[in-house]
Parts: C-alpha cells; sequence; structure tokens
C-alpha cells in the first residue's frame, strides 16, 4: 500500500500539471470578406480610393489592427467595385475610419480590489462617400454617403491576443454594417451608373 507522502506528492504533481496546461487558442479572427457578394458593375474607366483630410486627435488606436478600417474599406472597394470602362469616374472619399481608446472609470475599495474591471472602450467610425460622374451628352453627377459606428468593451486583464483581436472584430463590424449601406446606396443614387 502506497504510504500518504507518496501519495500526496502524486496528487501535488496531478495539480501542478493541471496548472500548468493553458486555456485553449481562441479561433483567430479574419478579415471581412466580400467574395460571397457580386461585384457592382459600373459605367466607369476608374475607380479611385482617397483619404479625406481629418484633423489629428484623440486616442486614436486604428494603427493597432491587423487590418485598420481604412484598410478595409480599400479593400471592400477593390472587390465590390467594377470599373466596366468608360469615360465615366467613381470616387470612394474615406471621410473618417478611426477607432478611438477611451478610459473607462473603475471602482475602488476592496470591491475594485477583487473585481476584473472593464478597463477601456473602443468606438470604431467609418465614414465613406462615393461620388460618381459620367461627362458629355449623359451627364449625371451623384454621390451616396455611409456611416457606420462601432463600440465595446475590455477588461483590464486582456491580453494583447485579445486585444488586437478585438481590434478587427471593430474593424469587421464597421465595414460588414457599411457595405449594407453603401451597396444600397449605389445602386438608388449612382443608378445610371450601375450596369448590375
Amino acid at each position: 500500500m502506497p504510504s500518504r507522502r507518496l501519495v500526496l506528492a502524486a496528487g501535488l504533481a496531478a495539480l501542478a500539471l493541471s496548472a500548468c496546461q493553458s486555456t485553449p487558442p481562441r479561433p483567430a479572427t479574419r478579415p471581412a470578406d466580400f467574395s460571397s457578394f457580386g461585384p457592382i458593375v459600373l459605367n466607369a474607366g476608374s475607380v479611385d480610393v482617397v483619404e479625406g483630410v481629418r484633423a489629428a486627435g484623440g486616442n486614436n488606436v486604428e494603427q493597432r489592427s491587423p487590418v485598420t478600417p481604412a484598410e478595409a474599406v480599400r479593400r471592400w472597394a477593390s472587390e465590390r467595385l467594377q470599373a466596366a470602362g468608360g469615360p465615366g469616374r467613381v470616387r470612394v472619399i474615406i471621410r473618417d475610419a478611426s477607432i478611438i481608446e477611451v478610459p473607462l472609470p473603475k471602482t475602488g475599495g476592496v470591491q475594485g480590489y477583487f473585481t476584473n474591471q472593464q478597463a477601456q472602450r473602443y468606438d470604431g467610425r467609418l465614414d465613406v462617400e462615393i461620388t460618381g460622374e459620367i461627362p458629355g451628352e449623359a451627364f449625371f453627377r451623384g454621390r451616396t454617403q455611409a456611416t457606420e459606428t462601432y463600440s465595446i468593451t475590455v477588461p483590464e486583464n486582456i491580453s494583447l491576443a485579445d486585444r488586437e483581436a478585438t481590434f478587427l472584430q471593430i474593424t469587421n463590424r464597421l465595414i460588414q454594417g457599411l457595405n449594407a449601406r453603401l451597396d444600397a446606396g449605389i445602386r438608388k443614387d449612382l443608378a445610371p451608373m450601375v450596369r448590375r
């Protein structure tokens, strides 16, 4: 019969091994993909994406995202907008593509000491305008605009990997919402330029 010390040592070793096991990694968040949507084919010789002038300020953290909101708009434009040729011109103007970090107040005292609190809120915002113009006899000029916002809070003990995943989640939510709004806006406000 094993001695008490041996049983106790085996139990402690098993406990130590179980404590060393890490939690399974969370599935990687992927950038939004629009290949399942058909392209919007436009009577235009080009589709240009430009960033409008924005005043800097605040706690902008969008550059810490694996895919920034501005990059997501460029990817969206390349996957969804197709220039079919002709004298027309389409411009995608990124007015705002930001993620702002807002520190949250902490609960003090004993409760605050023993509580894992929400430390920051991240406010994402995309504001995009699309203009289209056809010169000549069939002259047309139109524009559509859409704005999408999304906010989320994170705890004070969030890991770097989870924070990056949170930024990507914000970017994906913004661009997916913008996709629906701009698709409808282009087909309505730029209808003379839409082939299909």
